[in-house]
């Protein structure tokens, strides 16, 4: 590639990647433009990208894909428990 880096080299510069999926699939009422200026892509087209995003990041060894089967709440605590189960592994490997 005309940048030299990797998917290994990409992929090992992540301790964790956390994916919050998009509201536009699972929880499409809340999936709007209308509080969100910067959101120009239609719901089709956010679960695309979303999509995209997984697949990408997909080989990374600690890829959390929080989905929308809870409130807004509910993913925000399984994001962060995501994230501490994470920090907690890896505390445990160093000792």
């Amino acid at each position: 590639s005309r940048t030299n880096l990797t998917e290994d080299y990409l992929l090992g510069r992540y301790d964790m990647v956390l994916h919050l999926v998009s509201a536009a699939n699972g929880a499409e009422k809340f999936y709007t433009k209308a509080n969100n200026q910067a959101r120009t892509e239609t719901v089709e087209e956010a679960r695309a990208l979303d999509m995209k995003m997984i697949d990408c990041w997909g080989k990374h060894p600690h890829h959390a894909i929080i989905d929308n089967s809870t409130d807004f709440k509910g993913k925000l605590d399984r994001a962060t428990k995501a994230v501490v189960d994470m920090v907690e592994r890896g505390a445990s490997a160093a000792k």
